[in-house]
């Protein structure tokens, strides 16, 4: 396992992954779906750093950057899984009777086109298209020379979606499925960009941002209350919780980077270590985890409903889903290291 992790970034994955997982395993804590924006803007964040740190070395040494070598560093590591994922979907479909899957899913059109089977897909489909369109902004801010100015542009390109969303409800055109739409739900990973660039490039405001995180890392806890207590919310509340929820776990991530901890005994270290994988197979867990919460289902169909057969397909679920990742996703990341180094 690797060493000399941020513990901080490993718990926003973990609490990324498990939100998703629960939501989709127990139909209770639904609401907790809401995950996925997390993983959004960590992921943000994160590629952010790569991006603007590359285009930072560019500057100092020509030719050291080019979009190319991001989008393929970027497609080494998210393709191979996906794929793999994607044939264990259309293998399975005929003896579990899961839903379909369509060649679109290949080119990641299926949050426009629809979706019938593999349903996180649709957030991986506004993370890919994300990593598409954020180096060809970037060449364009250092085009005109502006990245001082992504301070206030991200800000603003934050608020696009919103605006999108509040049109199209105030003249009564938002689709139904309008959060599955890169153009309509991308809030989150343009905040993550931004908090990468205040890191980067503002260490005062870095410092600064963190007493205002505290205030607005309430806001998830907040929202996530309100809807598990009103389950219909207002439309019009539906159509901007999720930059709330964006602005909420940007605070988030801005108080869990500082988490420092380094436990001393074994109970604790064994806890630390369990959060480090966890976040480390994320990826691998989102990918498998519906289909596996069915096809498991369907091969205990005959056990009694209960605590065993619900524990059952949750642990099962995320023990091959951890399987995935070593047999997969690992291996992938190894050779996209010694191939793109």
């Amino acid at each position: 396992m690797q060493t000399r992790r941020n513990f901080g970034l490993d718990l926003a994955r973990s609490l990324a992954i498990a939100m998703v997982f629960l939501s989709h395993g127990v139909s209770s804590l639904d609401v907790l779906g809401v995950g996925v924006d997390l993983f959004f803007v960590l992921s943000g964040f994160l590629i952010g750093r790569i991006y603007l740190r590359a285009q930072a070395d560019a500057h100092e040494r020509p030719g050291s950057f080019t979009l190319w070598k991001f989008w393929s560093a970027r497609w080494f590591r998210t393709l191979p899984p996906y794929l793999a994922a994607l044939a264990l979907f259309a293998v399975t479909q005929p003896m579990f009777q899961n839903n379909a899957v369509h060649s679109y899913y290949l080119l990641f059109l299926q949050n426009y086109a629809g979706i019938d089977g593999f349903g996180p897909s649709w957030s991986l489909c506004i993370e890919e298209h994300f990593y598409l369109a954020l180096p060809l902004l970037g060449a364009v801010v250092l085009r005109f020379n502006a990245r001082r100015k992504l301070i206030w542009l991200l800000p603003v390109l934050a608020l696009a979606p919103q605006a999108l969303r509040t049109y199209a409800f105030l003249h009564n055109s938002l689709p139904r499925d309008w959060y599955w739409r890169t153009h309509l739900h991308c809030e989150g990973l343009i905040l993550g960009v931004w908090l990468a660039y205040v890191f980067l490039d503002r260490r005062h405001l870095w410092s600064r941002l963190r007493p205002i995180s505290g205030i607005f890392s309430v806001l998830p806890l907040a929202l996530l209350a309100y809807q598990k207590l009103h389950p219909q919310q207002p439309a019009f509340f539906q159509s901007i919780v999720f930059l709330l929820y964006a602005a909420g776990y940007m605070g988030w991530l801005r108080l869990l980077y500082d988490l420092q901890w380094q436990p001393q005994f074994a109970p604790a270290r064994l806890f630390q270590l369990a959060i480090q994988g966890l976040a480390l197979a994320s990826y691998s867990i989102y990918l498998l985890h519906t289909l596996l919460f069915t096809d498991i289902r369907v091969l205990i169909d005959d056990w009694p409903r209960g605590p065993l057969k619900s524990g059952t397909i949750l642990l099962s679920t995320l023990v091959l889903s951890i399987f995935f990742y070593f047999a997969v996703e690992r291996p992938v990341i190894a050779l996209r290291d010694r191939v793109l180094d």
